[in-house]
């Protein structure tokens, strides 16, 4: 039996769309089908991703609902099978799977930017606890996290991409305040974090103490390979979900595009169906729209071809900005001023519209375009670095 007739038997025989939406996550989590790729005993099957993509290609022919799919799971469980330790992987990921915690970032810092190695939220230690005190910007899902990861200086005594740990936070303290970030879209997703005396566990360093850069960077290049597939995110859960609400109404509302969802209507695959659902009635007899259309599916293509061979994760990253500009400018140029409207008026209720202004975000997120560029240029073609003349300087003697 292979394994997309495998699956497709189980999806078949379990699937009931009026169970719990917690009761279904936690069943598909058991059942391993979840998250086929993931290690056997980790609620996985250990199978490879063409395996998996198999396994979900099942789970969509039998229109079953899919996994938790949030912060938590695509970024924080994949960097703790690599860095571990083993008991923080027995402490979160149950609650990961079930959806009954969800995770956000801490990295970004207002004086840092694209420089997180410049990060200046420090921690210090306190017997078995660390003390955190800094501030933290443009941290999706803040607002309905549970718990975050933290990048934190630890020893500001050594170069700054050492002495940085890398803990597992909970975020329901006194110490944190979540301001929300009103973005164009007019979504409230980012938000600003500051911590104050905020505490961590010595034992929920990622990795060991000091040495959070490497799962850091394991992170964000996790991050950017999904980037590199163009599902960036569309599936997440961005916003709580109430795990009693039955299975059903909350998959019909996520194809209605609901913000139940997060940003899965602005990311992700699903901008692909957003711009074709826009376009659905449009007059194609003008060339210079077949042709922008014809571009925008070569691009798609091409996109896909990379995440499927896993050629390079950046390479697949702007890609997957370029598409979205060239989605947006599809939308704009076939539906021209209507689908400039953003309410209930809009040809799609605005769902559009949410897509074309956050597309910029894309080229942002993750790593910008030109970071991505210069990773391209240093690790593939060879070429020199900048040069640095603070390399090997402490920390704490770099001028500010």
């Amino acid at each position: 039996m292979t394994v997309y007739d495998e699956a497709f038997e189980w999806y078949a025989s379990h699937w009931d769309p009026t169970m719990a939406v917690g009761d279904w996550w936690a069943e598909i989590a058991e059942s391993g089908w979840g998250y086929p790729f993931w290690p056997v005993g980790r609620f996985g099957r250990g199978l490879s991703h063409a395996q998996a993509l198999e396994a979900d290609r099942a789970r969509d022919d039998v229109a079953a609902f899919g996994p938790p799919s949030g912060i938590g799971v695509t970024l924080v469980a994949p960097t703790l099978f690599e860095h571990g330790p083993d008991q923080l992987l027995d402490r979160y990921l149950d609650k990961i799977v079930s959806g009954e915690e969800l995770w956000c970032q801490l990295f970004s810092e207002p004086g840092a930017g694209s420089d997180l190695a410049g990060l200046r939220t420090a921690a210090v230690s306190d017997g078995d606890e660390w003390i955190v005190n800094g501030q933290k910007v443009w941290t999706t899902g803040a607002h309905a996290a549970h718990r975050a990861v933290l990048m934190a200086r630890t020893n500001p005594e050594v170069p700054k991409h050492r002495g940085i740990s890398f803990f597992c936070m909970d975020l329901d303290q006194e110490g944190v305040e979540v301001r929300p970030l009103r973005d164009m879209t007019g979504d409230c997703e980012f938000n600003e974090v500051f911590l104050d005396d905020a505490r961590v566990a010595a034992d929920d360093a990622i990795g060991g103490l000091h040495n959070g850069w490497r799962p850091a960077m394991t992170m964000l290049a996790v991050e950017r390979d999904l980037d590199a597939v163009g599902h960036d995110g569309g599936g997440d859960v961005v916003n709580a979900v109430d795990l009693t609400t039955p299975v059903g109404q909350v998959q019909a509302e996520q194809q209605r595009g609901a913000d139940i969802s997060g940003f899965s209507y602005t990311t992700g695959s699903v901008k692909d169906q957003v711009v074709a659902d826009l376009l659905a009635a449009v007059d194609r007899s003008d060339p210079v729209l077949r042709q922008a259309m014809a571009a925008a599916r070569i691009e798609r293509e091409v996109l896909d071809w990379n995440g499927a061979r896993q050629v390079n994760p950046s390479l697949g990253k702007l890609a997957n900005s370029a598409l979205c500009r060239s989605l947006r400018d599809l939308g704009f140029r076939g539906r021209q001023m209507e689908a400039q409207l953003g309410r209930a008026d809009a040809p799609d209720g605005g769902r559009f519209l949410k897509t074309a202004l956050f597309t910029q975000g894309m080229s942002i997120a993750g790593g910008t375009d030109e970071i991505q560029r210069n990773l391209l240029g240093e690790r593939q073609l060879g070429l020199p670095k900048e040069p640095d003349p603070t390399k090997g300087t402490a920390f704490k003697d770099l001028p500010t």
